[in-house]
């Protein structure tokens, strides 16, 4: 089986409500559909959505790899069974660009369980079970929280990942309101995006402690490990990285130095589900707990990560939500949401179908 006609499309995607992290306002994403016909008649897809503050890989960066060296090394190969050693040896060539490697790698796993007749997650020798995932609330003040926090509850969903790290009193206050709100019921961890120095990140372990956080993601600046090594040493509540474990050799780093408890593991970042059992077993065997996180992604690369999550025993935390923020989305199945959790497709490959 070989692919005989290799397309990459660029789809401009608008979030059915903008919403704010620490820094900035997101109110639109570009995705880059990948798609892969063989000639056998197969379809295989991708999705690269890449994150410019994280990796420096920008959306003309992305798609002009898309449309030339990774093009270039697909047109007209044989798709193998296990093609993990294509998208790992991209990765090494193109460590500029893994959100581009990641829409390849997941296309020819696609590609390569399609062919066997099997689910993904089945092919990877792994079992169907829902997940629960959490949702996200954007930083905003303290009614619009509770109202937000209201209507996931009331769609099934308990486990909320509140983004904080503008205003370390004003986000305390919110996630005290929160939790007063909710009581036990629900599942709370926070995400400062690098909002906080040490002092403030210290600060907000103190003064929410009686509140029961779940996690919290990376509360300093991207290469300050020392600071959250110290952070870890300390903190009775898991420290998860994620712009931090920027790539496999970031997330190694983060793993040998004890600088967290927990690694967010994204595609978009390690360059996909191949990328993503590497750090997964590395991490894994050091004691290290997984998160597998997304950014604002179609049902293509959200369904690759819950396929791979039902293969991941180091796996604790799934927060695959990105899809929810699109206001129309290009890509359907793949997955079912049922009272908060995901229920992975038993069709071949992925099981996504492309609008036409």
């Amino acid at each position: 089986m070989k692919v005989r006609k290799y397309d990459a499309s660029k789809v401009a995607l608008p979030l059915i409500e903008g919403y704010r992290i620490a820094g900035h306002t997101i109110t639109t994403t570009n995705n880059f559909i990948v798609r892969l016909e063989t000639d056998t008649g197969l379809v295989g897809h991708g999705c690269a959505a890449p994150a410019v503050d994280v990796t420096g890989e920008s959306d003309d960066m992305c798609f002009d790899a898309l449309r030339g060296p990774l093009q270039d090394l697909l047109d007209g190969t044989g798709v193998p069974d296990d093609p993990s050693h294509i998208a790992l040896d991209a990765i090494r060539k193109l460590p500029e660009c893994p959100a581009a490697c990641a829409a390849i790698d997941m296309a020819l796993w696609d590609l390569a369980a399609q062919k066997a007749q099997q689910p993904l997650f089945r092919f990877w020798g792994g079992t169907s079970m829902p997940m629960a995932t959490s949702v996200t609330i954007g930083i905003c003040d303290v009614e619009q929280t509770l109202a937000e926090a209201r209507q996931w509850s009331e769609r099934g969903f308990n486990i909320l990942k509140v983004k904080i790290g503008d205003n370390i009193d004003a986000d305390i206050e919110r996630l005290s309101r929160l939790r007063e709100q909710t009581g036990a019921a629900c599942v709370i961890r926070v995400d400062a995006n690098q909002g906080y120095d040490l002092s403030g990140a210290k600060k907000l372990l103190r003064e929410t402690a009686s509140l029961g956080l779940e996690m919290i993601e990376q509360p300093l600046q991207q290469h300050d490990l020392d600071g959250l090594v110290q952070l870890t040493e300390m903190s009775g509540v898991p420290i998860v990285a994620d712009e931090s474990a920027d790539s496999i050799e970031g997330c190694r780093q983060v793993v040998d130095q004890r600088a967290a408890h927990g690694i967010n593991i994204k595609f978009m970042k390690c360059g996909g589900p191949s990328a993503a059992r590497v750090i997964h077993d590395y991490a894994h065997a050091a004691g290290i707990t997984l998160m597998l996180g997304c950014n604002d992604e179609t049902r293509v690369s959200i369904a690759a990560a819950l396929h791979l999550a039902q293969t991941l025993p180091g796996l604790v935390y799934v927060d695959l939500d990105g899809h929810m923020d699109l206001a129309e989305d290009p890509a359907s199945g793949g997955f079912e949401i049922r009272d908060g959790a995901m229920h992975v497709s038993e069709r071949p490959g992925l099981g996504v179908t492309m609008a036409a």
